[in-house]
């Protein structure tokens, strides 16, 4: 064998060797601020999750599915002139989340983070998506009805990084939907915590919808170098 083609070889494989050390980092994957009126509108809606999937909606009145648990504060209310759940809830996508119910975070003198966290103990293994809808801004300061979310993701061995979205809120402290966003990420290696806050601009705010899944992530990431590699390959076994 020729060296030019020894080299080619030698080139395509380290392409693939490459992309799979790339998956192995496990790079985190933002979703940011999405309209959302029900579970249709999920990015995960169509996702076809291998272990397990779980929709938090909150309807039974409980933070209650498998393997995720809140200690940041926050309570679910129910329907009322001012909650303001995901709009398909009450059963019709109509512009009002007052008949179904959110998390809440205990206005006033509730929290301006909520903080949800995974257990691989019992779900098997950590969810390789999470998401949750941010539903309603609340008594904000400055400007009632209107804000910034921070949303941020973590894995067994630290931060994954951070979405900072811009203004939202519609002006109202009620049930209408328009303001209804979902912020979720992906992440191969694992989520093991992830938190959704307002601060410095509500403690009267609510979210809904949280959902988790573990399913195999695809690598697109990796074919480019790959096909790279192979076509880099070609051209050199023609020039010999």
């Amino acid at each position: 064998m020729d060296s030019a083609r020894r080299f080619s070889i030698r080139l395509a494989m380290a392409s693939l060797l490459t992309a799979g050390a790339s998956f192995s980092t496990g790079a985190a994957t933002f979703v940011d601020a999405q309209p959302y009126l029900s579970f249709a509108d999920s990015a995960f809606a169509g996702v076809a999750f291998d272990d397990y999937f779980h929709l938090e909606d909150f309807e039974d009145g409980l933070l209650n599915t498998p393997g995720v648990s809140s200690a940041s504060g926050g309570f679910v209310i129910g329907p009322s002139a001012q909650t303001d759940s995901v709009d398909g809830d009450d059963g019709a996508i109509d512009g009002s989340g007052a008949g179904g119910h959110s998390f809440f975070s205990g206005f006033p003198g509730g929290t301006d983070t909520f903080t949800f966290d995974f257990d691989a103990g019992v779900l098997g293994r950590l969810p390789t998506h999470v998401g949750i809808v941010w539903t309603d801004v609340g008594e904000a300061t400055p400007t009632p009805g209107f804000g910034s979310v921070t949303f941020t993701a973590f894995g067994a061995g630290g931060a994954l990084g951070t979405v900072v979205s811009g203004t939202f809120g519609d002006g109202s402290t009620f049930g209408a939907t328009a303001e209804d966003y979902f912020f979720g990420v992906i992440d191969p290696l694992g989520i093991s915590r992830i938190t959704i806050s307002m601060a410095g601009f509500s403690s009267d705010w609510e979210v809904d919808h949280l959902q988790y899944g573990a399913t195999t992530v695809p690598l697109p990431a990796m074919f480019g170098p790959c096909l790279a590699g192979c076509a880099l390959l070609g051209l050199r076994r023609r020039r010999a």
